[in-house]
């Protein structure tokens, strides 16, 4: 958030059980409308195959999160 505040493009990622905790880190730091980016759970013990996979198929949301202007 310390990025955001200066002006640069930022997303958080994070697997889908933590979405809540990073809502409230951001309500906290004053960032109510920060949005991170859920990803399916777990990224632990999957091949690095599956990992490729599931980065190919955020891209799109990555690049709309950072041009966004939000």
């Amino acid at each position: 958030m310390a990025l955001e505040n200066r002006g640069v493009p930022t997303i958080v990622l994070c697997t889908d059980p933590f979405l809540n905790s990073a809502h409230r880190h951001a309500s906290v730091f004053g960032r109510r409308g920060f949005q991170p980016l859920g990803i399916p759970h777990p990224l632990g013990g999957i091949t690095p195959e599956a990992v490729s996979e599931r980065a190919a198929g955020l891209n799109q949301h990555i690049i709309d999160a950072l041009t966004s202007g939000e």
